[in-house]
């Protein structure tokens, strides 16, 4: 990717997309598809907000067929056929498990149903259908489970992004490859106007502090929880457009086989237990925040709540356990005064000249990981209409970068040629996809290329060079956490930071200053994932 700010002086572009998510990557992607001039612009790094702090599922929404959200259901169960068909390296299914227990029949009746809704919404799915297990079979696949009252559960699949900050980096790829221009580290700190509509915007590159204005027929604001931060520099002032919802989840050591469904006590939400990566990753809590957009962090009440009700079904995990937490922010379209997890996590596309007079600006609010894809759709059809155009969309058939998935016997005949470990090689496959290979030439080039970064992880010295040359990354926190899966792991990434930084600033011509200025960086940065424990002792007490 070439991060040319110099090359967008006196240029309009067709659209400019402000916020570098999933749904700002696809929008830019199914634009540049279509033959925009596009351009997108990230404040930090691709995949940097709530996009990463996510339970990395693609699925349904189960829960959401209690309040009767057919429509968003078949929706994203549709675009899950669809993501397993254009990104399968990325994209795999997961089986769920649901334990039922003793008592509450017209909970068992809903669940009953509502298996059976699951299976009957999708068309031409791809997945097995549900089946319902004895206690028995239960105990089989899940021995750990130690739930009161069980008496059988069913089994059913969804699908995981197990790294889905890749699948973000590879719309972010695509829309390079068919011309876009796409900058990570640029905030937009203003919108440019003639007359009534908005004309561009006003950039500031983040690493070198310069401001540039560019143009841009129309301007998306894709900008997930700020996106009434952006909005307020057409009007401040008025009524926000979004109600922010904050979610967690804890790393722990693996304690299921299967993703397992549970519902809290405290009050009947459904959260997970999801293997990933060798650990458990449980979550998510739904509480409204009002608090700092760009620290977000888990609180040790929201710990305590995660904690009490998973040991409902296993009773060993404590605050011992815990690796790091997760954080993260939802944009939710409609902010009414209803419970949180009532909120329909549907979609909605203001366009700003029909709410406010002003041309040439459109906001996205809400939209699912799982419904990117369609929600980029629906965004650039707007746009093609407000520009006079007519462009089909190609997104649900054209594979991503790293598509398709590498075969097994491609692995081992690559570890063998690369005398790298069928294991190491067998990750960078998982991760890269097809593109697994370009990391392999650079350790046959380079012996010192192949070495661990981490004890914890399968990652290579090779990535960081082909993160900076291939993929974008500025900084060690670009690596760490959405290049590579070292950030990820139990020490997040604190057992390698000095290796990186070395790296990079060899790479990037960094001073020793700059090094340890970013070494500092990403230790705050992963400080964020501990404090619920400093919290704690200021109260005086650990959570439950």
């Amino acid at each position: 990717m070439n991060r040319d700010f110099d090359s967008l002086v006196g240029k309009t572009f067709d659209l400019i997309v402000v916020g570098g998510g999933i749904i700002g990557a696809g929008i830019a992607r199914d634009a540049a598809l279509r033959g925009l001039q596009t351009l997108l612009l990230e404040k930090e790094d691709f995949a940097y907000g709530t996009t990463s702090r996510s339970s990395r599922l693609i699925h349904g929404g189960l829960r959401y067929l209690g309040g009767l959200q057919f429509r968003l259901v078949r929706q994203a169960l549709k675009e899950r056929e669809v993501l397993l068909g254009i990104a399968p390296h990325l994209v795999q299914s997961l089986p769920f498990v649901i334990p039922i227990t003793r008592g509450a029949p017209l909970h068992r009746l809903a669940l009953a149903l509502g298996m059976h809704l699951y299976d009957l919404l999708p068309f031409g799915k791809s997945l097995p259908s549900h089946r319902r297990l004895s206690r028995r079979q239960t105990l089989e696949l899940e021995p750990g489970l130690e739930l009161e009252g069980l008496v059988g559960s069913y089994l059913y699949y969804d699908c995981q992004v197990p790294f889905v900050e890749r699948l973000c980096l590879e719309n972010v790829l695509s829309a390079a490859e068919h011309g876009a221009s796409l900058m990570n580290h640029a905030k937009v700190t203003g919108l440019l106007r003639a007359d009534n509509a908005v004309c561009g915007v006003q950039v500031q590159d983040l690493l070198s502090g310069e401001v540039y204005q560019v143009g841009g027929r129309v301007v998306v604001n894709a900008a997930g929880h700020w996106v009434d931060c952006v909005r307020d520099m057409l009007d401040r002032g008025v009524k926000p457009m979004v109600r922010r919802t904050k979610g967690i989840h804890l790393l722990i050591p693996q304690i299921s086989r299967h993703a397992i469904v549970l519902f809290a006590r405290a009050d009947g939400r459904l959260f997970f237990v999801i293997p990933w990566q060798g650990y458990s990753l449980i979550g998510t809590t739904d509480t409204d925040y009002s608090g700092d957009l760009d620290a977000v962090d888990a609180e040790a009440r929201d710990v305590d709540y995660l904690l009490a009700e998973v040991r409902r079904a296993f009773p060993g995990v404590g605050l011992e356990n815990i690796f790091y937490t997760i954080a993260g922010l939802r944009s939710l379209a409609d902010s009414g005064g209803r419970g949180t997890s009532d909120i329909s996590r549907q979609h909605k596309l203001v366009d700003h000249e029909k709410r406010d007079g002003v041309g040439g600006f459109v906001s996205v609010l809400g939209g699912k990981i799982t419904s990117y894809r369609i929600v980029a759709k629906d965004t650039v059809d707007l746009v093609c209409r407000k520009l006079g155009l007519e462009a089909s969309c190609s997104t649900a058939e054209a594979p991503l970068p790293g598509a398709p998935a590498v075969p097994q016997e491609t692995v081992e005949q690559a570890a063998q040629e690369s005398g790298m470990p069928v294991e190491t090689v067998a990750h960078l496959a998982t991760l890269y996809g097809s593109r697994f290979s370009q990391v392999l030439s650079l350790v046959r080039g380079d012996a010192q290329e192949g070495q661990p970064l981490c004890p914890h992880c399968r990652d290579v010295l090779a990535q960081v060079r082909h993160a900076v040359e291939k993929e974008g990354a500025l900084t060690v926190s670009d690596f760490l956490l959405r290049r590579s899966t070292v950030g990820l792991g139990p020490c997040q990434g604190l057992d390698a930071v000095e290796t990186v930084a070395q790296e990079m600033g060899r790479l990037l011509g960094w001073s020793t200053a700059e090094q340890q200025r970013q070494v500092e960086a990403y230790r705050a940065s992963a400080a964020l994932g501990q404090r619920f424990r400093v919290k704690a002792a200021d109260v005086g007490a650990e959570p439950a």
